[in-house]
């Protein structure tokens, strides 16, 4: 199979390239920078260099590849740039069948569930929440573009659940905080009992890949979660366990962060992005366990990651790399 990758060099899309040509497929990544990343040097990929801003470089970068992995994205800091993200994805599907591609797998995100009407939670139950902040809007608009308008090529919707593991820029800084504060206190919306759906990195690229191959996959979106019920307090605690710390959470009323997220709601609104810290804290305290079934059955798959692996696994990364890195 020769695939292209969009996000290539980033925390996700780096272990899919790996995941990909593991299994010996012919990969290109998309990127700004024309150097093959060192890590994949002396393999079967190319790098084709290009500018998400510019989507005639990402259409261009189509031609000769047979699955499209669309995992990068412009940097989604405001309604604008989800807009050209959105306009992004809208211009490249009218060009994937003049390009002979066969199937576009799309990493959207488990939040456009929102906060699930009944648990345990599959793709097809409505939601009870929906959360409404400019990156969620956009996966969900993207989702919807590709649904009625892929035409003759097979589209995969993804959406993982929060992915933790080696090369995440955003959970070094957490690691940085738990291992500064977490003994002290570390706030939390609630009391963290509550089930958090978590996906290791390894994993998610596993179903990622599958999702490019399966053909019963085709026309489907997944839910990819590990499965496992565990809370955030149980997450927290492998983290600072594996550094040699204790944790101590200081349980926060989710109601008195409600009240002090309102100000920020209505400013963010005033300024035109939508962050919705309402029904986050929302979201973040209630118990939230989807079911992966449809992934495990569809693609093949199975979750090879306990969490105080995956865990463990992280962290041994971000003791050798404190600043954190693809893989």
């Amino acid at each position: 199979m020769k695939a292209l990758v969009t996000g290539g060099t980033g925390f996700i899309g780096s272990h899919v390239v790996k995941q990909l040509l593991d299994e010996n497929h012919t990969v290109r990544i998309f990127s700004r920078k024309k150097d093959i990343p060192e890590i994949f040097k002396e393999k079967d990929v190319d790098v084709f260099q290009g500018d998400l801003e510019d989507a005639q470089s990402l259409i261009n970068a189509l031609d000769g590849m047979e699955v499209f992995y669309h995992i990068g994205e412009i940097k989604n800091t405001s309604k604008a740039s989800s807009e050209k993200n959105v306009r992004l994805l809208e211009e490249t599907i009218r060009h994937l069948e003049e390009k002979k591609i066969k199937r576009i797998v799309f990493v959207s995100t488990i939040t456009v569930s929102g906060i699930p009407s009944a648990i345990p939670a599959n793709e097809d139950t409505a939601p009870r929440i929906v959360l409404s902040d400019h990156y969620t809007e956009y996966k969900m608009r993207c989702e919807k573009l590709l649904i009625g308008n892929a035409g003759n090529v097979e589209y995969v919707i993804i959406r993982p659940a929060p992915v933790y593991g080696p090369g995440s820029r955003y959970l070094g800084r957490l690691i940085d905080i738990l291992d500064k504060f977490g003994p002290v206190g570390f706030p939390f919306a609630g009391n963290a009992k509550n089930i958090a759906p978590l996906i290791y990195v390894r994993d998610l690229a596993q179903a990622i890949c599958r999702a490019g191959m399966e053909q019963a996959a085709a026309g489907r979106i997944f839910i990819v979660t590990d499965g496992l019920r565990h809370s955030w307090s149980e997450f927290f605690s492998a983290i600072t366990e594996g550094l040699g710390k204790k944790l101590r959470i200081i349980p926060v009323p989710p109601f008195l962060l409600q009240i002090a997220a309102l100000p920020l709601n209505l400013f963010s609104g005033f300024l035109g992005i939508n962050l919705d810290p309402v029904s986050y804290i929302t979201y973040f305290s209630q118990d939230l366990y989807f079911d992966n079934t449809r992934a495990k059955d569809l693609l093949k798959w199975q979750p090879q990651y306990s969490l105080s692996e995956g865990v463990k696994d992280m962290i041994g990364f971000y003791k050798k790399n404190v600043k954190g890195g693809p893989l």
